[in-house]
């Protein structure tokens, strides 16, 4: 299946893992200090597998409409995934948090496309790629 990758960036965090992960799953904030959120929240319960996550991001030229996906894999203080997961077809979005010595962590955050998505989301692909870099740094730059 043809892959694209639209995200695979590790950052630095000074804090624990546990601590890291706890922030960024306070998903009703992301508005607060992610410039690319326009609004994000869980719509039906906590974190957990199953779980529907709504988010509105903004790309450049593109208005901030809500995308609305599964939360496909939660694995506390370690890692979250969401995104759309087809037959012919994979769009996700990954963050893992991982100790490193002294007491600090690595977010690994991943986003690709598998399959016919990954064409359809050619035109989009330089936008999508501005819009990870951004929440990367952003979210790291909050520790």
């Amino acid at each position: 299946m043809f892959k694209r990758y639209y995200a695979d960036m590790v950052t630095e965090a000074a804090v624990p893992p546990a601590q890291a992960f706890r922030f960024f799953c306070n998903v009703q904030d992301w508005a607060d200090w992610s410039s690319v959120i326009a609004n994000a929240r869980l719509l039906n319960g906590d974190w957990r597998r199953g779980a529907l996550l709504m988010f509105a991001p903004k790309l450049p030229g593109l208005p901030a409409a809500p995308l609305i996906v599964p939360i496909l894999e939660f694995e506390p203080d370690h890692r979250i995934t969401w995104g759309v997961n087809l037959p012919m077809a994979r769009m996700l979005h990954r963050f893992t948090f991982t100790p490193v010595e002294g007491g600090s962590c690595r977010i690994h955050h991943e986003e690709w496309s598998e399959g016919v998505i990954s064409l359809l989301t050619l035109p989009v692909t330089r936008r999508l790629r501005a819009f990870n870099e951004r929440f990367a740094r952003e979210l790291a730059a909050m520790f």
